[in-house]
C-alpha cells in the first residue's frame, strides 16, 4: 500500500534519510499551523519552570523553523549533480533539462494550489480585481516582490516557493563553487558567506525595514549554501566512507540534541546569526548517525516525507475545514484546554495527512512521472 505512494524519483539514487528530513520539517510546519486553531493566547513566547503544557506549546510554537529546514535539504539536493559534475567528473548538468524538470515538477500542482485559493477567495468575498491581481503575481512566483514581502492572500504558503524559485535560478551559477579544486576554499567560502549573508539582510532590514528581506532569497540564502556545504562534505568524505560504530553512536547522540534544541534556540538573541549553522550540525548528524539514519529512512516516514510538497501546498486549506466542520462538532473544542487539546489536535492532524495524501496521489505524483522524463539529463534528486 505504502508502495503505491512513494515518491517517483529522476535517478536510482534515492536516499531514504532525505525524505525523512522532509517529514522532520513538514510534521514541523503542520504541527504549527494547526496548533493556532487550539490556542486561547498567543503562542507562548518563553518557558517557564516548573515545567508544564507551555512547554510543549512553546516547542511546537516555533515550528516554522521547518521551512528552513527544506530551505537546506533544496541546497543539498541540487548540490549533487552540480558539485558530481566538477568534482567527480561525471557529465554535466544539461541546464535545459534542469529548468523544465522543475518547472513541471513544482508548476503543475502549484498551479492548482493556487486556483483553488483563488476560488476559495472569491467565495469568501476578496474583490475580483485584488483577487486576480495577487493570482496573476502569485502565478510569476513573485507576489513577494510586488507587494513588499507580505503574504499572498489566496495561497500564505507561496512565498516560501517564491524563494525555492529563486534559488533553482541562481543554483547552477553558485555551484560553480566546486571548480574550485581546494575542499578547504570551498568550505571557507561556504561558511563564510553564510554569514555574510545572514548579516547583510539584518542589515538590509535595519537601515530598510520591508518584509521582502525575510520573504526573500536575500534573507534565506544562508540556508542554501548551508546545503550545499552539506552536498560537498557527503561527495567528498561521507559517501565513500560510512561512520564507525562509535562514531555514528555519537553522530545520534548529538543530533537527537540538536533537533530537540533547535525549537529553544530560536528565542536566544542572536539566534538567526546562527541557525543555519545548528541546521549543519543537525543535519550532519542524520547524513553520518545510525539511528537517526534508520529512523527518518522508515518506509511510513520517508513515504510521508515524500509528500511533503503536496502536504505543504494543501494543508491550510484542509485543516481549517476539517477543523470547523469536523473537530469542533465531534469534540467540542475549547480552546486553552491542554491536555484534553492534544486528542483533537492528533485527529486533526491525521484527517489532514489524508487529505493531503489524496492530492498528492492524484495531482503531485503524476507531475513526477511528467518530471522524470525530462530528467535524463538533468540532475537527480535523492
Amino acid at each position: 500500500m505504502i508502495s503505491r505512494f512513494s515518491r517517483v524519483t529522476s535517478s536510482g539514487s534515492y536516499m531514504p534519510e532525505i525524505d525523512g528530513l522532509r517529514f522532520v520539517a513538514i510534521m514541523a510546519v503542520l504541527l504549527y499551523h494547526a496548533h493556532i486553531l487550539f490556542f486561547a493566547n498567543a503562542i507562548p513566547q518563553t518557558i517557564n519552570f516548573p515545567m508544564s503544557w507551555d512547554w510543549l506549546n512553546f516547542a511546537i510554537g516555533q515550528g516554522w523553523f521547518g521551512v528552513q529546514v527544506f530551505f537546506v535539504i533544496s541546497g543539498f539536493v541540487l548540490a549533487l549533480p552540480f558539485a558530481g559534475h566538477y568534482l567527480e567528473e561525471r557529465k554535466p548538468v544539461n541546464l535545459k533539462t534542469y529548468y523544465s524538470r522543475r518547472m513541471v515538477r513544482i508548476g503543475f500542482p502549484y498551479l492548482i494550489a493556487l486556483t483553488l485559493g483563488l476560488l476559495f477567495a472569491l467565495g469568501e468575498g476578496m474583490p475580483l480585481v485584488d483577487s486576480l491581481q495577487r493570482y496573476g503575481a502569485g502565478m510569476l512566483y513573485s507576489h513577494g516582490l510586488f507587494y513588499q514581502g507580505s503574504l499572498n492572500p489566496i495561497l500564505f504558503v507561496s512565498w516560501t516557493l517564491e524563494i525555492e524559485i529563486q534559488f533553482y535560478l541562481l543554483a547552477p551559477l553558485l555551484c560553480k563553487v566546486f571548480k574550485l579544486r581546494s575542499f578547504a576554499l570551498r568550505a571557507i567560502i561556504l561558511l563564510s558567506s553564510i554569514l555574510l549573508f545572514q548579516k547583510l539582510s539584518g542589515q538590509l532590514n535595519h537601515y530598510f525595514p520591508s518584509d521582502i528581506w525575510p520573504h526573500s532569497i536575500v534573507g534565506q540564502l544562508q540556508f542554501f549554501l548551508a546545503g550545499l556545504l552539506l552536498g560537498d562534505l557527503y561527495l567528498s568524505f561521507w559517501k565513500s566512507k560510512p561512520s564507525s560504530s562509535c562514531s555514528a553512536w555519537a553522530f545520534d547522540v548529538i543530533g537527537v540534541a540538536s533537533w530537540l534544541f533547535i525549537p529553544f534556540a530560536l528565542k536566544i538573541n542572536g539566534s538567526h546569526s546562527w541557525l543555519a549553522y545548528l541546521l549543519l550540525i543537525a543535519f550532519t548528524c542524520v547524513l553520518r548517525g545510525r539511528l537517526l539514519k534508520s529512523l527518518l529512512s522508515q518506509p511510513l516516514v520517508a513515504t510521508l516525507g515524500g509528500m511533503c510538497y503536496s502536504i505543504y501546498l494543501f494543508h491550510g486549506a484542509i485543516l481549517y475545514f476539517l477543523h470547523y466542520n469536523f473537530i469542533i462538532p465531534i469534540f467540542g473544542v475549547h480552546k486553552g484546554n491542554w491536555p484534553i487539546n492534544l486528542v483533537p489536535l492528533a485527529a486533526l492532524i491525521l484527517l489532514t495527512l489524508l487529505g493531503c495524501s489524496v492530492a498528492y496521489y492524484f495531482i503531485e505524483r503524476p507531475s513526477m512521472r511528467w518530471g522524470s522524463k525530462k530528467a535524463s539529463a538533468g540532475p537527480s534528486q535523492p
